[in-house]
């Protein structure tokens, strides 16, 4: 018998037990856990006090997390000294375990070197822009509305006509930076500081104010304050009887005191501010006088109500005086774009309007607004088929920015010509100018935002759209769904909807969808067609809404003002409709394009057509 066969043994891993137990064992032999524990105890409460004395001596946060950093680094040197020095250590500390130490003592600090001196630029980078942000120019000013004191506290509108005299007085000094009326109007009631104000609107200088006015008397506060110290640098109250020539013969001292308040705290820059030049009152009647402020503040809080009233109170100026040349002109101005905000209480708005800036100039013909009414109501004459040229459109505009380069509504008018004509660029600049002068003023901004979209750039176009969104600013919002759409957003693309159809339930569901669903079909699309008829009443809605559906050709109808869609690159269909080159001859476009030069985006065919692709 062969002898029976041994069997293999398995392998077996080694056992580490007995090392790790022997490392465990010196551990607590020399005590490092201890010493670890007792080194975070004393670096956190070091820490703490280096927060407190940071806190309470303003030491800069560079300074503390370099220091939490050092704290940080102790712990393994720590470690290696309580294994090297520890209760029961017998072990002595070599030259190389010494240098090895050192090194990464030096490397760490090299590390906490570094980042404190990249901090430490980063920090001086980032201060000195946000100086830069926030060192508006010495000569710049902000005008705030004055508060109403009035006994019965209804005469924010004379407080606000008081402060908006100031404002416009200021607003035509050489060399002074004034914030607008709509941007500094905006902080009426505000819950924020003058110091904070002032930075929101890149301004030094702030003047606040009140008003009371309490039978034939009227007493007028006003205070001057450098906003960066929160100082006051002038004050004053005027009390006076009331009277047309005394309102004016206040504000042109406040005027006047500011100015020479700034000079004499501006130093050098004192020699390119100019003097103040008030306006006239240009009525006797504090009653006219009143009326006007009254319609005035309408026209600038304007919609559809507010212009009826407006029109109605600067009517009743003018008949009391008809020589008072400023109520001519803002009931002009109401009255040339009261048609668009779908009023029909003139038999002919545009030509009341014409009749009512011709007055006006022919009693002052150094107005500005005056000349850009004009230039409007040429354009409101060519939308509506009755006539008018776009050289008699521009014409008046470019008189009314030469003679006021601030005036925002002259600028947002003829922008919004030049859209027309198809002069993106020159359009864009102007928008852009007004919101420069008047960061506040929506309508240049919802404009440009539409031009934005039209072109292709629309990041720049939402971006745009969602700041005016933000002021609780409507108008034109059914262009921007698609896009909104486009970006996987349903809900946004909901919300831009039920701005304009949130009475119309029906159709705003069927034009959600035709953004939203792909499955949307030709037989949903004439459904959502036969519930526009519903909204025929609202031009504005049926033209949103007819464009979402692309029916271009019962859309050009309702273009009466100027065809915002005209140049919209983002839909391919609408470039090459029949309704969009019939819609470019309705506005006589190439008539002015043969005299004045085609847009980039237009050609000559012929002697007799031309191409828009």
């Amino acid at each position: 018998m062969s002898a029976p066969r041994k069997a293999k043994s398995a392998a077996r891993p080694p056992d580490t037990s007995g090392f790790l137990a022997g490392i465990w064992e010196r551990i607590k032999a020399h005590k490092v856990v201890q010493w670890t524990l007792a080194y975070l105890a004393v670096a956190y409460t070091l820490l703490h006090g280096a927060e407190m004395l940071a806190h309470s001596f303003s030491w800069p946060h560079a300074l503390l997390r370099g220091f939490a950093a050092l704290l940080v680094l102790g712990v393994p040197v720590v470690v290696a000294l309580s294994w090297y020095h520890g209760t029961y250590a017998r072990q002595r500390v070599s030259a190389t375990e010494v240098m090895v130490i050192a090194l990464l003592l030096a490397v760490g600090g090299a590390l906490v070197w570094r980042d404190q001196t990249r901090h430490a630029g980063e920090g001086a980078a980032g201060a000195s822009a946000e100086e830069g942000a926030a060192a508006p120019p010495a000569a710049s000013i902000a005008v705030l509305p004055f508060a109403d004191l009035s006994p019965e506290g209804n005469q924010a509108y004379f407080s606000d006509g008081v402060a908006e005299e100031i404002l416009n007085v200021l607003a035509h000094v050489r060399g002074l930076k004034v914030a607008s009326r709509t941007s500094s109007f905006q902080f009426r009631n505000a819950d924020i500081g003058v110091p904070e104000i002032a930075r929101k609107l890149g301004v030094r200088n702030i003047l606040e104010g009140s008003v009371r006015k309490a039978g034939d008397t009227v007493r007028i506060s006003a205070q001057l304050i450098e906003a960066a110290g929160d100082r006051h640098l002038w004050s004053q109250t005027f009390d006076r009887p009331l009277t047309t020539a005394n309102l004016f013969g206040i504000q042109d001292e406040i005027a006047s005191d500011i100015v020479e308040q700034l000079t004499a705290t501006i130093g050098a820059a004192a020699a390119t501010v100019g003097k103040p030049t008030l306006p006239q009152a240009d009525t006797a009647s504090l009653d006219v006088y009143d009326l006007y402020l009254k319609g005035h503040a309408l026209f600038l809080a304007r919609n559809k109500a507010n212009l009826s009233e407006a029109a109605r109170l600067l009517r009743a100026a003018v008949d009391k005086d008809p020589k008072f040349a400023r109520a001519w002109e803002s009931l002009a101005a109401v009255w040339v774009i009261s048609q668009a905000w779908g009023l029909k209480e003139e038999a002919d708005y545009n030509q009341a309007a014409v009749a009512a800036a011709e007055r006006a100039l022919a009693l002052d013909p150094t107005l500005s607004l005056a000349y850009a009414v004009s230039g409007q109501a040429q354009g409101n004459r060519i939308a509506l088929g009755k006539g008018g040229s776009w050289e008699e459109a521009i014409a008046p505009l470019d008189e009314a920015v030469r003679r006021d380069p601030r005036n925002t509504t002259a600028l947002l008018w003829r922008a919004g010509h030049l859209f027309t004509l198809g002069y993106l660029d020159r359009a864009r600049e102007d928008f852009d100018r007004c919101l420069a002068l008047d960061p506040a003023y929506e309508t240049c901004r919802r404009n440009l935002a539409v031009l934005e979209l039209g072109a292709g750039r629309t990041d720049d176009a939402l971006r745009l759209y969602e700041v005016g969104l933000a002021q609780d600013y409507v108008n034109d919002d059914v262009y921007f769904a698609r896009a909104v759409a486009a970006r996987g957003d349903r809900i946004g693309a909901l919300g831009v909807l039920l701005e304009q159809f949130r009475a119309r339930p029906q159709l705003l569901q069927a034009l959600f969808r035709a953004v939203t669903d792909a499955k949307f079909s030709d037989a949903d699309r004439r459904e959502a067609l036969a519930l526009v008829d519903s909204a025929s009443d609202d031009q504005e809605a049926a033209r949103g809404a007819l464009w979402v559906l692309r029916d271009y050709d019962r859309m050009e109808q309702y273009f009466t003002d100027y065809p915002v869609a005209l140049w919209a690159r983002s839909e391919p269909e609408w470039l090459k409709s029949p309704a969009r080159k019939r819609m470019i001859e309705r506005w006589r476009l190439p008539e002015y394009w043969r005299a004045h030069g085609f847009p980039p985006q237009c050609q000559a065919v012929g002697a007799a057509d031309f191409a828009c692709p």
